[in-house]
């Protein structure tokens, strides 16, 4: 990966999550219209840094918006929901374009991180704590780089913290918690053994094991069972945060 497309690809990530997290300071009344502001210029910086790339490559089709917010100007909430929103649609443009240039992946991998992530976008509006989505952020990149260990072990760390979540001793326990409550169908038995088998990979098969590596497809696999736990559990986690 060269040095300043892997620059800027990293440049508009940041400015997305940062995004995704001062939309949530908004909706509790928590924003600084400077923060927001700030942000709103280091788009502007990460824009002139990918228009320069394009225009180096002559990729023609992508271009970014301009997005201006001037130091005088007071937003309203949903005038700034919606400015971060459009930020958050021209950092996936930029990083769509930045990370066929940046990385070896291919299509199928291209489309299913393209898909965790959307999935995990939808989370985050609904998780009681950031870290959920901080720790699997940093698993897709460290995938798209080609980290898979790194990817596997985020990953595994997520599933674990997630389950300890769920009452029960083992994981059987856990999973008849989730069926008892409807969270899963009884009669989903392919959704009962993937949790069990995803958590059993989680703990003993790459994070106690040091001659294990995992392959591609299995950093994917695990990628894509942390964010399917994830998803399940935050419904038990988001009744616990209002009790």
């Amino acid at each position: 990966m060269e040095p300043e497309v892997a620059g800027v690809l990293s440049q508009f990530k940041s400015i997305k999550k940062h995004a995704s997290l001062l939309r949530q300071f908004i909706r509790r009344d928590l924003a600084d219209d400077e923060v927001l502001k700030s942000l709103v210029e280091e788009f502007k910086d990460a824009k002139a840094h990918f228009e320069r790339i394009r225009y180096e490559r002559r990729i023609g089709i992508i271009s970014l918006r301009s997005i201006e917010m001037h130091r005088d100007m007071w937003v309203t909430e949903q005038e700034a929901l919606a400015l971060l929103r459009e930020i958050d649609i021209e950092c996936d443009k930029a990083i769509g374009v930045l990370g066929n240039i940046a990385t070896a992946l291919s299509r199928d991998e291209l489309d299913k991180l393209s898909s965790l992530v959307e999935e995990l976008e939808k989370l985050s509006e609904v998780l009681p704590d950031i870290n959920y989505e901080r720790n699997l952020s940093e698993a897709i990149d460290e995938y798209e780089k080609g980290e898979y260990l790194a990817s596997a072990l985020i990953s595994s760390r997520v599933i674990i913290y997630t389950l300890n979540q769920i009452p029960g001793q083992s994981d059987e326990e856990k999973v008849k918690f989730l069926r008892e409550k409807g969270i899963i169908e009884k009669d989903r038995k392919d959704v009962h053994e993937s949790i069990i088998k995803a958590s059993r990979r989680a703990r003993n098969f790459f994070s106690h094991d040091i001659k294990v590596f995992p392959t591609p497809s299995e950093a994917l696999s695990l990628l894509g069972d942390a964010i399917g736990i994830l998803e399940k559990a935050s419904k038990v986690l988001r009744k616990e945060e209002k009790s």
